[in-house]
């Protein structure tokens, strides 16, 4: 599922069957201009901040 907003953002999560333990969210996808990147879920990271800058107004795709 896209959103119309650019970038488009996608949460990403551990797989509880290789870890053992119950999933949890560890970066989020980023999707622009045909380019696919991991953000690590770090406060001092600036796309991060972008992230958590647009994400008060808009709601990223759920983790599979």
């Amino acid at each position: 599922m896209a959103y119309p907003t650019d970038p488009i953002y996608k949460l990403v999560q551990t797989d509880p069957v290789q870890t053992g333990k119950s999933a949890e969210v560890y970066c989020i996808k980023k999707e622009s201009n045909k380019v696919t990147t991991c953000i690590p879920l770090d406060e001092a990271n600036t796309d991060y901040q972008a992230y958590l800058e647009w994400a008060k107004t808009n709601t990223a795709e759920a983790a599979d």
